[in-house]
């Protein structure tokens, strides 16, 4: 309103209006919704999601992670603010029940030093296994460099995660935030093997470099395999954030590939009965960009959760900056579906998310009968970052 030519025509009442106005229409474009390229898609292959059915499982946490039961119920782990596994139980994904703390946070004392750190407990994961037994991963994280190894955990329950046994340090990385351990989720195979997939940079300790490892179990988990398989490696890249299905013949694990300079979902196949004798090479033909219309260089789309539904479909979701601000923490939640591992697309995002607000952290589950449960960590509704989760139904019209 400095420009001299709307002065001599303008009364001061109507300066101010229009000064107000202006104010009040520029704050607000921060909370509209920018669905950027995402387009609405009205036949083929599709995911409907349904507003109606959106829930607030959790008023505060992170990192949600959903698995429906053999008997039918839902269980879901998440991280709270302090840096313990919180889970809640649901009969139909609307009523949730709190079931207290499956891992907690704790202090650690250095015995050379006599430091005292802090280890949360993160990144949490679930399975549940042939048996009825469920596991629980987590990656320990210390809140001090130099005092803790980040680790790799997994925890057992009898009961469907009402109680849980004592944990067992599965691998040990570095005791520096830039040569550690992260993200741990499970694949179980046809045979009854259980992997356990994560991002490791402990094998690098001079560089930026991150490989994705796995370990095995033959006998649903009460013992693992002594050493990592390295499962893929770009050099001076990071591969991150594995998560696996399989299709009986071939693995197919999601994770972001930063080769582009900002990250972006790829996937790393290997078929069962060669198990990871070969690591995946950046140059490797076993490893590709996972959408059909690949997204600019300068966007952001990282974290990928991989499912694959009972009808046989693939869903992937990432978190994208894609029209937004180029600021990754405020990204979004982005859903993409295909009826192969590959060439996923139709892209739609659950949640409605201002510019000015995030759904990061995202996972999907599988529910039967084509639909799925997107769950985010997100505030798009309030100012508080919470647990959130909206049905959706794949539609193939």
């Amino acid at each position: 309103m400095n420009n001299p030519k709307f002065k001599p025509i303008m009364k001061s009442s109507m300066k101010a209006l229009l000064i107000t106005f202006l104010i009040l229409f520029f704050s607000c474009q921060n909370d509209i919704e920018n669905n950027g390229n995402v387009t609405v898609v009205e036949k083929g292959l599709r995911i409907i999601w349904d507003e109606t059915s959106i829930v607030n499982v959790a008023t505060e946490g992170f990192y949600p992670r959903l698995r429906v039961l053999s008997s039918g119920e839902y269980l879901i782990a998440y991280e709270s603010p302090q840096g313990d596994i919180m889970l809640k139980k649901s009969q139909d994904g609307i009523q949730w029940e709190d079931l207290g703390m499956a891992y907690s946070s704790f202090d650690y004392t250095n015995p050379e030093n006599g430091t005292l750190v802090k280890v949360r407990a993160t990144n949490p994961e679930l399975i549940e296994l042939d048996n009825g037994d469920v596991l629980l991963a987590t990656n320990l994280r210390p809140t001090q460099d130099g005092v803790y190894p980040f680790s790799i955990a997994v925890k057992r329950s009898f009961d469907k995660g009402i109680t849980w046994g004592e944990p067992d340090i599965l691998y040990q990385g570095g005791n520096r935030f830039d040569n550690g351990c992260w993200e741990p989720s499970f694949l179980a195979l046809p045979n009854g093997d259980i992997q356990l997939y994560f991002a490791n940079e402990t094998p690098y300790p001079d560089s930026h470099d991150q490989q994705i490892s796995v370990l095995y179990s033959k006998d649903q988990g009460v013992t693992w395999s002594s050493g990592f398989k390295t499962v893929s490696y770009r050099a001076q890249f990071r591969d991150g954030m594995p998560v696996a299905v399989h299709d009986d013949i071939h693995i197919y694990v999601a994770i972001e590939d930063n080769v582009s300079g900002q990250f972006k979902p790829y996937i790393v196949k290997n078929a069962i009965n060669e198990s990871w004798d070969s690591p995946v090479s950046g140059s490797d033909e076993n490893r590709y960009n996972t959408l059909k219309d690949p997204l600019p260089d300068y966007v952001y789309a990282g974290a990928p959760y991989l499912i694959k539904t009972s009808g046989g479909y693939y869903v992937m979701s990432y978190q994208s900056t894609g029209d937004r601000a180029d600021n990754w923490e405020l990204a979004t939640m982005e859903v993409v579906i295909s009826d192969t591992p590959s060439n996923f697309r139709n892209p739609s995002r659950p949640f409605k998310v201002p510019l000015n607000r995030e759904a990061k952290w995202n996972s999907l589950t599988d529910l039967g009968n084509d639909q799925i449960a997107a769950l985010s960590t997100t505030n798009f509704q309030s100012s508080q970052v919470g647990i959130w989760m909206v049905k959706g139904k794949i539609v193939n019209d």
